[in-house]
């Protein structure tokens, strides 16, 4: 077993290393998303919401991913044949006895969180549920047997039939618990569309990353046309520089013109928007908060936005310096654990 493993070393490490990681990039998106229909996020939802995205990667990272480092080798000296035999793990249980059972209590195990998940996330009927619990089963034995659907030169897991009944019934048994649970802890409703004016910590940062997923893709649209433009229309020279619409331009003065798309789409999603949408940027917009929290006219409201936008570009510009965005984000989380209110929000 332990030479048979030794196989996968690299892969499984390196799916070990990034699952958590990946897991927690994916789950922003779907605290946004609670945002939007709750209009709050408690540290029990978001840490909820982690651990649905961690399970479900995991489908990918332990079932599919971890393949052989050595395809030649490993294809050479293992051939791996489908078990098609329903019911054999009933052979296998009395003749392989504590393994046998322990195989078929881990496939059992390993599909009940998707079959909670299935009820309590997605809320699906079972009618659903059921069919998709054997249909992501069937899926995942079926890459297996064909090595990630030819990806992989030859079959590096073993297909059994039998473990399609085994997930399937895991499935089920979350599905019910996922009932009864629902029973103790009931399924929140859909909050009403009221603007949230006094938005929390991660409140805020959830809102501020679908803003900088804009900016960033804006800017990165934009510079990055302007660079192919550049080099496809341009004129290059022997001293790196290219000719355009009558203009030399160097690879700095590329880096000058992404900065300023940058701070333009900055501008535009972090000052612009919320001026003109009572403080709502699009993020905002799509968990229903505001930045701004009272009230405010003339000197006052120039001043606020005057003072949020400063602070958001020491934190965000990629014009500043790394170690003074960090200690500006230390000293805002500081100041909110006092204050429960950003340096700005005072004016």
């Amino acid at each position: 077993m332990l030479g048979f493993l030794g196989y996968f070393s690299v892969s499984f490490i390196t799916a070990v290393a990034i699952w958590p990681v990946v897991s927690l990039i994916l789950t922003i998106p779907i605290l946004a998303v609670i945002y939007h229909r709750y209009h709050a996020l408690h540290f029990t939802a978001a840490f909820s919401a982690y651990l649905v995205v961690l399970y479900l990667l995991a489908l990918v990272c332990f079932t599919l991913w971890p393949m052989p480092d050595n395809p030649a080798a490993f294809c050479a000296s293992h051939h791996l044949h489908a078990q098609l035999n329903p019911f054999e793990f009933l052979t296998d249980v009395s003749q392989g006895g504590l393994y046998a059972i322990l195989q078929i209590v881990m496939n059992v195990l390993f599909f009940v969180p998707l079959g909670f998940i299935m009820s309590r996330v997605f809320r699906w009927r079972f009618t659903v549920a059921l069919p998709m619990c054997f249909a992501t089963s069937l899926m995942i034995e079926t890459a297996q047997l064909t090595g990630a659907f030819g990806f992989y030169p030859c079959s590096y897991r073993l297909f059994d039939v039998d473990d399609l009944l085994w997930n399937t019934v895991g499935g089920v048994i979350g599905f019910l618990m996922a009932l009864a649970f629902a029973r103790w802890i009931p399924v929140r409703t859909k909050a009403a569309d009221d603007v949230v004016t006094r938005p929390g910590f991660i409140h805020r940062v959830v809102s501020l990353a679908i803003d900088l997923t804009c900016i960033y893709g804006l800017a990165g649209t934009l510079g990055l046309g302007f660079v192919v433009l550049v080099v496809k229309a341009g004129t290059y020279n022997m001293n790196g520089t290219y000719g355009f619409a009558g203009m030399t331009i160097t690879s700095s003065g590329m880096r000058i013109v992404v900065l300023a798309l940058m701070a333009m789409s900055f501008l535009i999603f972090e000052l612009m928007m919320p001026v003109l949408a009572r403080g709502q940027t699009l993020g905002g917009r799509f968990t229903h908060m505001t930045v701004e929290g009272k009230e405010r006219t003339g000197w006052r409201r120039t001043a606020f936005y005057a003072g949020r936008t400063v602070v958001l570009a020491a934190v965000l510009g990629p014009w500043g310096i790394p170690a003074l965005s960090f200690a500006v984000v230390l000293v805002l989380l500081i100041f909110w654990l006092v204050k429960r209110q950003m340096p700005y929000d005072l004016i």
